[in-house]
């Protein structure tokens, strides 16, 4: 059988899930393990039993490749996505596309060129109770979008793990402007941010504990999104997050706090992953796989993606006016 050949570039938290979803996929191969940093780089490769090599150039040159998984940093995203669609190679971008507008605009111009298939990992976008949430909205069971509210709070440790490299509203909070652009069908058009800093700074380590930020959408919506690194890491689940919609017909809300089994044992209470990435049977399940093999199918069988460039560009363009805002403490409208 014919598998799709996958280097992952980037050896760090995400590369290593994403190494192992490829390894326990029987279509895809994993070929190859890109990472500048040897002792991380040479760690993964040698644990799936491939070869590591310091740039995805020298794993082009030494072995055949089909498709790439980038999860290096943010800000690393633009030069490497772009090596690997001039190379002609399908790409699975991890969220969000590029650290600056420019340089989303950059791959998103690449990607045009290019014959080959891209994923970007707003990983919800294969979540069945978003999706059905967003089809929903375009049934018109809940009519008019009036607000929308979305919460991502998840514990300290992710914070601290962070340290500084990436804003929260960039690393957590670009799931919920997705979120909100995506279920309600509407860009967001202005946007006003603030920030809070008291846990990280205590621990003598840079960046914020949450931001919040309002938004008005094209269609006259408005909303908020809340997004923290603020819970204690005892807490049962790993994330408080929820999003809600208000319509002129009806309500909807999709609570991802709890996702049905709640544990209690002699080691305390918990409330166990069971959706975005499981480990059931010794193999990882759930919504991350998934995105993956949706990847795989956009390969084998010319599907479209779950969200298109453009919309991972719109993203972006959100980030951006929220440095704005956060930088001139005002309201600040999205570039177009």
């Amino acid at each position: 059988m014919t598998t799709t050949r996958v280097a992952v570039v980037g050896a760090g938290r995400m590369g290593q899930v994403h190494c192992r979803i490829v390894s326990e996929n029987p279509r895809a191969t994993l070929a190859a393990v890109v990472d500048p940093f040897e002792d991380s780089g040479r760690r993964a490769a040698e644990q799936h039993g491939v070869p590591w090599f310091a740039t995805l150039d020298e794993a082009i040159t030494a072995t055949k490749l089909d498709a790439v998984i980038i999860a290096v940093p943010d800000k690393l995203h633009v030069g490497v996505t772009v090596e690997a669609l001039e190379a002609g190679l399908h790409a699975l971008v991890e969220k969000p596309l590029a650290d600056t507008l420019e340089g989303a605009l950059t791959i998103a111009a690449s990607a045009e060129k290019s014959s080959s298939k891209v994923l970007v990992g707003h990983v919800l976008r294969h979540d069945p109770r978003f999706r059905l949430a967003a089809d929903t909205v375009r049934s018109g069971k809940i009519g008019e979008s009036v607000h929308v509210r979305a919460s991502r709070i998840v514990p300290r440790s992710v914070g601290v793990a962070n340290r500084g490299a990436s804003p929260i509203y960039m690393y957590q909070g670009i799931h919920d402007i997705d979120l909100v652009q995506w279920i309600t069908g509407s860009p967001i058009v202005r946007v006003c941010a603030t920030t809070a800093r008291k846990i990280l700074p205590a621990l003598g380590i840079g960046g914020v504990d949450v931001a919040l930020i309002l938004c008005e959408l094209e269609d006259g919506t408005i909303g908020s999104i809340e997004i923290s690194w603020a819970l204690l890491d005892s807490t049962p689940s790993g994330l408080a997050s929820s999003f809600e919609l208000y319509g002129t017909e009806g309500t909807l809300k999709v609570d991802v706090t709890a996702e049905g089994v709640d544990l209690l044992t002699a080691d305390g209470h918990s409330l166990p992953n069971t959706v975005l990435s499981p480990e059931l049977d010794g193999r990882l399940e759930g919504v991350v796989p998934q995105q993956f093999e949706y990847f795989l199918q956009m390969i084998e069988f010319d599907r479209p993606s779950r969200i298109g460039i453009d919309e991972a560009v719109s993203a972006a363009r959100v980030l951006d006016a929220i440095g704005e805002s956060l930088t001139t403490g005002a309201w600040a409208k999205v570039r177009l």
